[in-house]
């Protein structure tokens, strides 16, 4: 198992590879994945063209993922970086606190997590305070 950082940001390389890898590839050993994962950081307007073909939502959002499910990768997270600057004060996090936070939220999702309704939020909240 492990994780690919990228970047598609101009000029700017993934902020805390090391120290983010570590959390995700511990999460992913605790959920019993053994797969890689591509973990991308992107500008808005690519998460908004993201969200809007495939979720049709025509909105940015922080962060999405996407299950493959092959043998040899489990997905692929796609992280907004202006979004998570913006909203990491909103939620009492730094850059990097709010960064890890939805990763975190990706990942799960990636591991079949979801919160779609109160039960499954409860749950998923949980494992993210958890990780």
């Amino acid at each position: 198992m492990s994780c690919n950082f990228f970047s598609t940001v101009p000029n700017k390389n993934f902020p805390w590879q090391k120290r983010l890898r570590l959390v995700a590839e511990a999460l992913l050993k605790r959920e019993k994945k053994n797969s890689h994962v591509n973990i991308i950081l992107c500008e808005d307007a690519k998460q908004r063209e993201l969200n809007r073909n495939f979720r049709k939502l025509d909105h940015v959002t922080d962060v999405l993922s996407f299950v493959w499910n092959e043998p040899t990768l489990l997905g692929e997270i796609y992280i907004a970086e202006g979004q998570v600057k913006k909203q990491a004060p909103l939620y009492g996090n730094t850059y990097y606190g709010e960064l890890r936070r939805v990763l975190v939220h990706g990942l799960l999702h990636l591991c079949g997590y979801d919160h779609n309704n109160k039960t499954e939020r409860k749950v998923m909240r949980e494992r993210e305070r958890f990780y």
